[in-house]
């Protein structure tokens, strides 16, 4: 027997990283279904860490635009330590002029505020390209969702076929086992008969050890892939793969919903919303800068006399405020001009990309389409030759139990039959990976209920 080799290329590629995995504490034998597995892989996965957290970042940055609209400087400023004492005025000065004098305590403390009131649009458009910010980042967390999620969905019915070739395998190791043990004293058996039940129990014995190891193999590969320990048992809820019952639309539908879906439209998007904005923006610094500030400023001193002579300035003793309107107007135009150009270019730059991708998003659902329709129709045709090559198998049984002499056949049924059910069991696995790669195409949408019951 062999196994389809794209998925034990995966599988091997990852299972290069399992050594240098610490062992984890025991958990407790549980049977996972691939919706619990997909959402441990979420909750281990790196990449999706990582997404979440620039997610946070760009929401941060967001809330810095928002908040940048009402008082964007509020401060308070406070000192406080010791100062010589000096009591009297420049009328009445003090008589020790020696300069050595007590010290005592001060305090000082100052509140500032600005308000912009013009142009309020700048404002406006710096929160709207943050916003549009946290979207671009949120669609890349999206793709990187699907991606693992469609990584897990592939060793999953991976696992699935290896249990099944290896239940297969034992089946067939049994049987002729059972055959030879009849034959072994039968003197009517030719020598041909003889070497031909000998080389084909030699042949599984060697295909049943190299599926019991890609079985351990794609167990392992699992697990590390969703985070659960590598010395506990991986048990899943379907005891055999089965075809998915999967509901896809026709195609053109496909193609509409999956623009509103796929994470990669949704990010252009995005981006050319937040660039348009930033060009709004760049446009809005030709306009002066209009806002009101001021603020509060008191300090005391006890071992200073209060100075009330408007005259003499006074740091240790005061109490004033005050409100004020400002204008500021940016002169330097040719800067100005190169940022409202540069805003401008990337904005082109990612709208010249919007045709190219409606047309990539539609070839890879229409690719991912075909290749759906294509498992289907080989899983149907591997389903009827599986058919055919039992109602063989049980014609030669039948022979057999009538005339010994007939092992041949019914070896040559057993290898055909092995053969049918091994492709009927790849047909499964390539079907349902149709499909989960259909689902991944048209950006997630659900084409299967998401918890399966066990077949």
């Amino acid at each position: 027997m062999q196994i389809c080799a794209p998925f034990w290329l995966g599988v091997w590629s990852l299972a290069i990283c399992l050594p240098s995995l610490p062992a984890r504490a025991q958990m407790p034998d549980k049977r996972w279904t691939l919706t619990e597995l997909i959402d441990r892989a979420w909750e281990h996965d790196g990449e999706v860490a990582s997404g979440r957290w620039k997610v946070e970042s760009a929401d941060a940055r967001r809330r810095q635009a928002t908040a940048a609209k009402i008082l964007p400087r509020l401060r308070i400023d406070s000192e406080s330590g010791l100062v010589p004492d000096a009591m009297g005025s420049v009328f009445n000065p003090p008589s020790d002029t020696t300069g050595f004098r007590s010290l005592g305590p001060f305090a000082r403390a100052e509140l500032q505020f600005v308000q912009p009131l013009y142009p309020i649009s700048l404002a406006r458009h710096l929160d709207e390209a943050a916003t549009r910010g946290v979207d671009v980042e949120q669609s890349d967390l999206s793709q990187t969702r699907l991606d693992v999620a469609f990584a897990v969905k592939e060793l999953y019915y991976g696992l699935l076929l290896a249990q099944d070739l290896n239940s297969l395998a034992q089946r067939v190791s049994d049987e002729l086992a059972s055959r030879a043990e009849k034959l072994d004293d039968d003197p009517a058996l030719s020598s041909s008969d003889r070497y031909k039940l000998r080389l084909a129990q030699l042949d599984l014995a060697v295909q049943q050890r190299e599926v019991g190891d890609q079985l351990a193999l794609a167990r392992a590969a699992l697990a590390w892939r969703t985070g659960l320990p590598r010395d506990a048992p991986l048990l899943l809820r379907a005891e055999r793969l089965a075809p998915v019952a999967a509901l896809v639309p026709p195609l053109e539908e496909l193609v509409v919903r999956s623009l509103d879906l796929r994470p990669e439209w949704r990010k252009l998007q995005a981006g050319l919303a937040a660039q348009q904005a930033l060009t709004q923006a760049a446009r809005a610094a030709y306009q002066p800068q209009v806002f009101i500030g001021g603020g509060l400023r008191y300090a005391v001193a006890p071992g200073r006399t209060d100075q009330r002579n408007p005259f003499v300035k006074d740091e240790f003793n005061f109490f004033n405020g005050g409100v004020f309107i400002g204008v500021r107007q940016s002169l330097e135009w040719h800067l100005l001009a190169a940022d409202v150009d540069r805003a401008r270019a990337e904005y082109r730059a990612l709208e010249v990309r919007v045709p190219s991708a409606q047309e990539g998003i539609r070839l890879d659902v229409h690719r991912a389409y075909l290749d759906y329709r294509r498992a289907d129709r080989d899983l149907q045709d591997a389903r009827q030759s599986r058919r055919l090559a039992r109602q063989w198998l049980r014609e030669a049984r039948d022979d057999f139990e009538f005339d010994p002499q007939t092992i041949g056949e019914l070896i040559a049924a057993f290898e055909t039959w092995a053969r049918r059910e091994q492709g009927y069991g790849e047909a499964l696995y390539d079907f349902n990976l149709s499909v989960a790669r259909l689902e991944k195409a048209t950006g997630g949408l659900e084409l299967i209920p998401r918890d399966e019951p066990s077949p």
